[in-house]
């Protein structure tokens, strides 16, 4: 599938269930990913943290109540799950649109770089690693949870997800991401399972 048709598919979906994304199949199996990523967080959250992907801004908000002081941020490429995302966050999040392989901030605005449940959909993966390493502070981290499944049926899902009419690139399995972790230069790169579909993996910008 060709890079501008892949993304403007997913732009398509996502700006159609913006208002009820909680209620859809996608939206239920995010939450479960969004839990995922938060179980890595220890207690001493602090900085600013970006969430690439971010949807309706969910993940944004529960960041807001358990970590109030933290600086938040989101970016998302459909026009609609970002209008959704302002209206929950207000003023308590800088949420842009735009797209992962050219994040609008400068370099190392980030302490954590959250992306759940979407790196699935983008055609240059390395490229958007690139950027989530470029704003990441030198000691920043990466939480990236996003859905698997086991061989060969992941093989097979490959082989058919990419000519469905939504945008879906890739799952990953461990070996393929860490590949692509390393090649992008990150460090402390930590994997597990969340569930029989999903995985969180935790790397180090340094």
């Amino acid at each position: 599938m060709a890079v501008d048709l892949a993304k403007a598919l997913a732009r398509t979906m996502f700006n159609r269930i913006a208002s009820r994304y909680e209620t859809t199949r996608a939206g239920r199996h995010s939450d479960r990913m969004k839990k995922a990523a938060l179980a890595w967080l220890d207690h001493d959250v602090r900085g600013a943290a970006l969430d690439v992907g971010c949807g309706p801004g969910l993940l944004l908000a529960v960041l807001a109540r358990q970590y109030p002081e933290l600086h938040l941020a989101g970016l998302d490429i459909a026009p609609e799950m970002v209008r959704v995302a302002r209206e929950r966050m207000g003023n308590r999040a800088d949420i842009r649109l735009g797209d992962a392989e050219a994040l609008p901030w400068p370099d190392a605005s980030f302490n954590y770089v959250f992306c759940v449940d979407s790196f699935h959909h983008y055609p240059n993966p390395q490229r958007a690693l690139i950027e989530f390493r470029r704003v990441l502070t030198p000691d920043g981290r990466l939480l990236l949870a996003d859905p698997t499944a086991p061989v060969p049926l992941r093989q097979l899902l490959n082989s058919i997800i990419r000519v469905l009419p939504v945008g879906d690139m890739q799952m990953y399995d461990c070996r393929q991401l860490t590949t692509l972790l390393e090649a992008c230069r990150f460090r402390s790169i930590h994997w597990r399972e969340a569930g029989s579909w999903g995985f969180v993996a935790s790397a180090g910008a340094g």
